[in-house]
């Protein structure tokens, strides 16, 4: 029986000494020394099978993104035309004497998909959802010498996402060591029901598992300390517990002017959760939490703290171009990072859960999280999808999800999937009280495809606590006729603008995605016409017309050093692999007025367009590898259009050029130049000769400028003065590779990545924006390559290979450090081009 006992209220001042001995309790991350094998194996969970053709593979691993494009996979332009498969993955470690009377389990924070996992032959679980963490209990099953973990990953229906998902154990896995008396999984949950600069109360409910054989009395501590490592809290409770039982138990508290949290000062405490028993410390958990007051209206929007803010979001998936699934973490920090330099202070995680360091990023830097549950619900949107297993798992899942978030002040609200197919309001409802139940603090919406009608077509309300718009929210009138139908609801544009554009691409007349570059799904319907959307869309003016820059017959894709040519035998075939780098090639909307918007519509809290970064899948068709949603390239180059949003959503005084200012052949041609900025004037200089001055009137300023080679320059100013300056030069032939990277210092953790940004450059410096130069890139020292990209979404060649084709000029290297000290020495080598070599420091 189960009995629980306070035996003492909760105080803010605890004295006495508490013992921790060496080995009562550990996490340890077990990433290193695995197996693999790519194939299913007959009996590959027991102990004695022969692994000496495995190969050893450190994890987060991703089998996909080692392979080889083919349209022969099985996978398709959905899910990107990599390969899938079965794999096994093992490892072997001894027993240690110290977890004599403990309790040991097995973590993994994501493995896609459909994970078996056995200890020395005894299987412990199945979980289908390749998102979700959880761990298995190994303690009746280890024994002393060897113990062996094997993990069987079915991804052999290939069809499981819209989007390229990875396969594999592809985040991290621990190994907890913890009493018999410990809290559980997500057992610690915080919350701040009062918050404001003066005060600010706290509850933390702590769920406590006890595994002995008779009941325990202990005590349960909470202390909050800041930045400095100062407590400024702590409240303590006795508990009595049964044997083998588990409950929760509530502490409360209060903090004196707290440093609260918000995307300009992410303000963080560090909670440690403490079990003592018998003045030993038998567990403890550490997090980090934070303090804000969020409030959703239909009037005003969103604010933080009291401060109307509005959500400057965009949309990401979970992978990272030639990492595949299996992201570094120093990876999500510079692409995180770059966001944020940009003025972007939300994400939504389309459209599944991210890894858990994410999250501690998205605190720290101050990046609020729309956390997205699913893609779809109980009817499967890709052949192979969750919607198999919706009816067994939503539940478990979901309120593992949440369990697992729920302290994270970053994430702000949750979403229940995205353009769900055949949804309805009994399982949208079921949903939202699931949410509700686990975390009443954060409301609720969802993206798109929100089951508003009867079953006679009439309207029905909306169940959700916000309203979420995706394409339908680009519309004209969208957002006002549902406020002005639905007033009490607040509204958020959950997928808001839907832009393409390729980095260093230019076209002056405006594409329209539906009429001149269709998606697979458009293909033979609407391509060649509208169909009507014209009364729908906010007009995006051609820059100049007929078209300045030469429209192509055939185009190039390439593959591991081969070449294929593609010749073009329909109209919009020029238009459908590579985009205009201008703000005029969308489907409803150009960025700018999507954000306008936005920003004048008081009770629309914000938007997050799709999306950020380039992401493989979701492609237009073979032989192409993604679409171009990004503002970023699928490298981590940042696109035109980075430094539109950057004009819109930062302070900082910036003005950005575009084009670039290399154009064999155009002489005389009167060229479309555009100056994205935020401050009050920008003057344009052509070699030193004055063109003209405009004031920043909201909208991007554009002069058309007949092409001569040299330098073309902005100039802004606020106030008369110069704050800011941005030109091109026009370039030469290629002479050099210049290497770039984002840092020349690194630890020797296995884990730390330098991006290396190759430029190809001329005889004076001067950056190459049409270079297409094949780059070898020689490594010696503590380091390894771990993906080598060019932003191409025709270029199909191997990641895992130290050889690249640039594209507009560039080639991103990505380096990681191995566990010794030293240097890293990288040669790059391409024929006619002077190399380079770079020095990095593993320290």
């Amino acid at each position: 029986m189960n009995i629980l006992k306070y035996l003492a209220l909760s105080v803010f001042i605890i004295s006495g000494c508490v013992n921790k001995p060496g080995n009562a309790f550990k996490t340890e991350n077990i990433d290193d020394g695995w197996q693999f094998h790519l194939g299913d194996v007959e009996n590959g969970e027991k102990p004695g099978v022969n692994t000496s053709s495995w190969r050893d593979v450190s994890l987060p691993h991703d089998w996909s993104i080692e392979g080889e494009y083919s349209q022969d996979h099985g996978t398709d332009w959905q899910s990107g035309y990599l390969p899938t498969g079965i794999g096994w993955y093992r490892k072997v470690f001894n027993w240690e004497p110290g977890w004599k009377g403990k309790n040991i389990k097995i973590h993994f924070e994501g493995i896609y998909l459909n994970s078996d996992v056995w200890i020395n032959g005894h299987h412990l679980g199945h979980r289908p959802n390749g998102y979700i963490g959880f761990e298995y209990d190994l303690t009746k099953y280890l024994k002393d010498g060897e113990n062996i973990l094997a993990v069987r990953v079915d991804h052999s229906k290939p069809l499981t996402g819209r989007w390229y998902t990875g396969s594999g154990i592809y985040r991290h896995v621990w190994l907890k060591v913890r009493s018999p008396l410990h809290i559980s999984n997500w057992g610690v949950c915080f919350r701040s029901p009062e918050v404001d600069a003066q005060k600010s109360t706290f509850e933390v409910q702590v769920s406590i598992e006890n595994q002995y054989a008779g009941p325990k009395t202990f005590q349960v501590k909470s202390r909050l300390l800041d930045k400095s490592g100062f407590e400024v809290a702590t409240v303590y409770k006795i508990m009595e517990l049964g044997k083998e039982a588990e409950d929760t138990i509530m502490l409360k508290g209060i903090v004196p002017n707290p440093c609260l949290w918000s995307p300009d000062s992410p303000n963080l405490y560090t909670l440690e959760t403490s079990i003592i028993h018998d003045g030993e410390l038998v567990d403890q958990d550490m997090q980090k939490v934070g303090f804000r007051k969020l409030e959703f209206s239909s009037e005003f929007g969103f604010k933080i703290n009291g401060v109307v803010t509005k959500m400057k979001g965009v949309c990401d998936h979970h992978t990272a171009g030639s990492v595949g699934a299996a992201v570094p973490d120093d990876v999500w920090v510079y692409r995180l990072k770059l966001l944020k330099k940009m003025g972007c202070n939300a994400i939504r995680t389309a459209h599944n859960p991210f890894s858990p360091s994410f999250y501690d990023m998205c605190d720290s830097l101050g990046i609020m999280v729309m956390n997205e549950f699913l893609d779809g619900w109980d009817t499967e949107k890709a052949d192979h999808d969750y919607g198999l297993y919706f009816e067994e798992w939503w539940e478990k899942d979901g309120e593992d999800f949440i369990k697992r978030d729920r302290n994270h002040p970053s994430v702000v609200m949750w979403s229940l999937g995205n353009e769900v197919k055949k949804p309805t309001r009994e399982v949208q409802m079921q949903l939202i009280d699931l949410f509700h139940k686990h975390d009443p603090t954060r409301p609720v919406t969802q993206g798109g495809h929100d089951p508003t009608r009867g079953m006679k077509g009439n309207h029905m309300p909306s169940l959700l606590d916000i309203k979420g718009f995706n394409g339908d929210g680009e519309e004209k009138n969208v957002l006002e006729r549902f406020h002005a139908r639905e007033p009490d609801i607040p509204m958020v544009c959950t997928e808001v603008p839907h832009t393409y554009q390729t980095r260093g691409v230019y076209r002056t007349e405006t594409h329209w995605r539906r009429r001149d570059f269709p998606a697979p799904w458009e293909l033979g319907k609407w391509n060649g016409s509208l169909r009507g959307l014209e009364k729908r869309l906010f007009e995006i003016p051609d820059l100049a017309k007929p078209e300045v820059f030469s429209e192509e017959t055939s185009t190039t894709y390439y593959k591991n050093g081969e070449e294929f040519l593609i010749e073009f035998e329909e109209t919009y075939q020029p238009y459908l692999y590579y985009q205009s780098s201008y703000d005029n090639a969308s489907v409803r909307s150009s960025a700018r007025m999507a954000w306008q918007r936005t920003r004048d519509l008081p009770y629309v809290m914000g938007q997050f367009r799709w999306g950020s970064f380039d992401y493989l899948g979701e492609t237009n068709k073979w032989p192409s590898r993604f679409a171009n949603f990004g503002i970023i390239d699928i490298c981590g180059f940042p696109k035109d259009h980075y430094y539109l949003y950057q004009s819109m959503w930062d302070d900082k005084p910036m003005v950005h050029l575009l084009p670039h200012w290399t154009h064999p052949g155009k002489e005389g041609v009167k060229i479309p130049v555009v100056a994205y900025t935020n401050c009050d004037e920008v003057e344009l200089f052509l070699n030193g000769k004055f063109i003209g001055k405009q004031k920043y009137k909201d909208e991007q300023l554009v002069w058309m400028v007949p092409y001569e080679k040299g330098t073309i320059k902005a100039i802004a100013k606020n106030g008369g003065k110069i704050v800011a300056q941005h030109s091109h030069t026009t370039s030469g032939k290629p002479a050099k590779a210049r290497l770039n990277p984002d840092k020349v210092i690194i630890n020797a953790n296995k884990t730390d990545v330098v991006h290396l940004a190759v430029d190809i450059v001329d005889e004076n410096g001067v950056f190459c924006p049409k270079a297409n130069n094949v780059v070898t890139f020689e490594i010696n020292g503590p380091g390894k390559i771990i993906g080598i990209d060019n932003g191409d979404p025709l270029d199909l060649s191997f990641y895992k290979t130290n050889t690249r084709r640039a594209f507009r000029g560039k080639i991103m290297v990505l380096v990681q450090a191995g566990d010794a000290k030293g240097e890293i020495n990288i040669k790059a080598i391409s024929e006619g081009l002077q190399g380079q070599v770079l020095s990095i420091l593993v320290q």
